[in-house]
């Protein structure tokens, strides 16, 4: 199954929909290039009067929908039943689907938790503006016809233009940034006070072009219970979010919407009221380890809510910092697994095929994506075997290339780097594209999150930190750094099980993507199928008690949880922990360099393990 937001054909039908919903649709008169030139020049309320009086050129009336004399209540609102739509945002959704100014979503349902498109935003405001003017002519050539005369009505008046020469991308999802200058420059065409009187200064990079509407949209309110864990200024903005921001938009000219119940700020972060107490008790569990340098994400409730960091960065002259890039060691098994579930989602690649299909071999024993996930593969696990494809193809084709046991069977488990770096190949085979880009598009670029398995491709590679063992260098940042993009997809296995480089707060928000079943601040990101395809596990244990997932693993009652899946990694005095509780969303991020490697009763690392219970305990 493809991206949610890519599916063009039902969200054409959703936008026909909402033509048709119009009382009016039916009278609706076709205008001039110059018209349209001409509506442009003129405020909103002039084209109203004018409109309204006249006619146009045909002779036709022009169709006019006045949304705030509509007639409707309260109370007919409140009994329709939009589907699954969280209390809190009830009235909001059965506001927007009353009012027309968003269709039903792929089931038949409001899909609260989709991203609303670049189209469907548009068409909102067309319908918003009262004025329903057809034109000839949509400037770009890839809007379907439903949403051409909102994308021309749009171009006109200077509410949104393209992406590109010709080019609209109207199922694309909108972001708050584009959503915010949208609004910014629809409220001036409607005449209305758009200067900001309160500046807003965030941690995340705001793209030049939105930051006065930005500005201006918190300082209206209209994000409101959106932002309070940060901006994401390209994550998309869900149909629900959508719904709310319109309403509070009307609350001055539809009545209506001025009586609607809808949500301000959500809970407050217990790690953030807690911050200075864990900041001491993570500093102590350093101390007592070892540590050089640490970082530590927190999430609550499936949002990255708090960050932490302690120690050095480059030891002796460069503190840490929460934006610093550190070597994950085998927390990349995650990004790999993500990607493979991603990858699955859009109907890539086939967990239980025979990946010879991939490579364009005959394979001498069976090897999936699933056994490789679960470590059942039976492959060699040895660094003298080669990581490039060559040397793959011909490990897979040959029967030295494979240890004993039967691939799949949770009785030839053994941990298998190479085979994860066998894996990850055979995913960029499967895309055609780099795994970095498979993160990038779905998931770290809507995230305002970066990281790589390629080190030296980061966009500021000198918070690239070195590596500590102990108190001695492990690795210099510069080796570290050594690490570009390989020439193409598939050429190399190598920084597949290990090489993924990324700070806390970015593994966090992955970590937050994963714990919320594939929600991130309220938007859909990925399927909940998805996860729970990373979630799923035998029901036999492995020794030591835990359950192999794909790839993380399932632990009952551990740091004062009912279960938590997790991984651990560690390399070159690097001791990493990810890990998560399914059912409340809670979940921790720890990177450590130069600790003493000790474990504790679950056997990880106890400087990690140490630091996550405090936290668990804190956010209970």
């Amino acid at each position: 199954m493809g991206k949610r937001w890519a599916v063009g054909a039902l969200l054409a039908l959703s936008l026909l929909w909402v033509a048709s919903a119009s009382p009016l649709a039916d009278a609706r008169g076709r205008t001039t290039e110059s018209e349209g030139a001409r509506l442009a020049e003129i405020p909103a309320e002039a084209v109203v009067e004018e409109a309204a009086e006249s006619g146009n050129e045909a002779g036709e009336s022009l169709a006019i929908v006045e949304i705030a004399e509509t007639p409707g209540s309260l109370a007919q609102l409140r009994a329709m039943d939009p589907g699954e739509v969280p209390a809190e945002g009830r009235d909001a959704a059965c506001w927007a689907l009353y009012r027309g100014l968003l269709p039903p979503g792929e089931t038949g349902r409001f899909d609260s938790e989709e991203p609303a498109s670049r189209a469907e935003a548009v068409q909102a405001l067309y319908r918003l503006s009262g004025i329903l003017i057809p034109v000839d002519a949509c400037p770009y050539a890839d809007v379907p016809e439903a949403a051409q005369d909102a994308v021309a009505w749009a171009e006109s008046v200077g509410v949104s233009g393209g992406v590109s020469e010709g080019r609209f991308a109207p199922f694309s999802p909108v972001t708050r940034s584009q959503l915010a200058a949208m609004l910014h420059r629809f409220s001036a065409w409607r005449g209305e006070d758009v200067e900001s009187r309160t500046a807003v200064s965030w941690e995340e990079p705001v793209p030049a072009y939105a930051e006065e509407a930005l500005n201006w949209v918190m300082d209206r309110g209209l994000y409101g219970g959106m932002t309070d864990h940060g901006l994401y200024p390209d994550l998309p903005v869900s149909r629900l979010q959508l719904a709310e921001i319109l309403a509070r938009l009307q609350k001055d000219r539809d009545p209506l919407a001025g009586e609607l119940s809808l949500p301000e700020s959500g809970a407050d972060s217990l790690s953030r009221q807690k911050h200075e107490a864990l900041s001491e008790s993570i500093a102590a569990a350093a101390r007592r380890h070892g540590a050089v340098g640490v970082q530590v994400a927190v999430i609550e409730a499936g949002a990255l809510t708090d960050a932490y960091h302690y120690g050095w960065a480059v030891k002796g002259s460069v503190p840490m910092t929460n934006a610093h890039k550190l070597r994950t060691a085998s927390l990349s098994k995650v990004a790999v697994g993500l990607s493979a579930a991603l990858l699955w989602e859009e109907g890539a690649v086939d967990y239980d095929a025979d990946i010879g299909a991939y490579w364009g071999v005959k394979t001498r024993k069976p090897v999936t994506i699933r056994s490789m996930l679960t470590h059942t593969s039976t492959l060699v696990n040895s660094e003298s075997i080669a990581w490039d494809y060559t040397g793959v193809k011909a490990q897979l084709s040959s029967a030295s290339g494979y240890g004993g046991g039967v691939p799949g069977d949770l009785g030839s488990w053994s941990y298998n780097n190479h085979a994860f770096g066998i894996l990850g190949q055979t995913l960029e085979l499967a895309a055609g594209k780099y795994l970095d880009d498979v993160l990038e598009e779905r998931v770290l670029g809507p995230l305002g999150a970066e990281g790589s398995f390629a080190a030296g491709e980061l966009e500021a590679p000198e918070l690239v930190t070195p590596l500590y063992r102990g108190s001695a260098l492990g690795r210099s940042a510069a080796s570290v750094r050594s690490v570009r993009r390989w020439g193409a997809p598939g050429a190399t296995g190598r920084q597949f099980a290990g090489g993924f480089t990324a700070s806390a707060r970015d593994c966090g928000k992955l970590t937050a993507l994963l714990a919320g079943d594939g929600c991130f601040e309220g938007v859909r990101l990925m399927d909940a199928a998805s996860v729970e395809l990373m979630e799923s596990h035998g029901d036999q244990a492995l020794p030591g008690g835990t359950y192999q997932a794909l790839p993380m693993r399932l632990r009952f009652g551990i740091y004062g949880r009912e279960r938590l899946y997790y991984h651990t990694g560690s390399a070159y005095g690097v001791y990493n922990l990810l890990s998560y509780d399914p059912d409340t969303g809670d979940g921790v991020v720890v990177l450590t360099m130069g600790a003493d490697g000790g474990k504790d009763a679950y056997d990880i690392y106890a400087v990690c393990g140490e630091i996550s219970q405090a936290v668990y305990e804190a956010i209970a």
